[in-house]
């Protein structure tokens, strides 16, 4: 990332997400008002199996934290939450939805405190550091 362009490594993001490739869509085809007889269309939706929402339905927003927060992230997001959907059974589990149940966890369950403690607490040992 340069400071002339903040964007700049968001291809990299991009690239670093290949478990969030478009699994179905939305799109109108060709053949619309045609019925559709794709064996996924017919069968009743599996909570097991089937994504909670489409690749199309999710909206993909940067968003700024240190290197280490990321990797932090990443590691839960991958070895902690992945693997207990897992063992409950759920299979084709895409990074957008673990993060969209991620988000509205922290709004449902009102983590203002939370993170506003976090948020001090970077800020002190920031002011800390350069004191030093």
């Amino acid at each position: 990332m340069t400071e002339d362009d903040p964007f700049a490594d968001l291809g990299e993001t991009l690239e670093d997400e290949p478990d969030d490739e478009p699994q179905e869509t939305d799109e109108p085809s060709e053949l619309e008002g045609i019925e559709k007889t794709s064996s996924q269309e017919s069968r009743p939706r599996d909570p097991m199996t089937d994504t909670a929402f489409s690749y199309e339905a999710a909206k993909q927003r940067p968003f700024y934290a240190r290197e280490t927060t990321i990797e932090d992230f990443d590691s839960w997001l991958k070895y902690e939450l992945e693997r207990e959907l897992n063992q409950q059974g759920y299979q084709n589990i895409v990074v957008r939805e673990m993060t969209d149940a991620l988000l509205r966890a922290v709004v449902e369950e009102d983590l203002v405190d939370e993170v506003a403690e976090r948020f001090e607490e970077a800020r002190k040992s920031a002011s800390l550091e350069s004191n030093e």
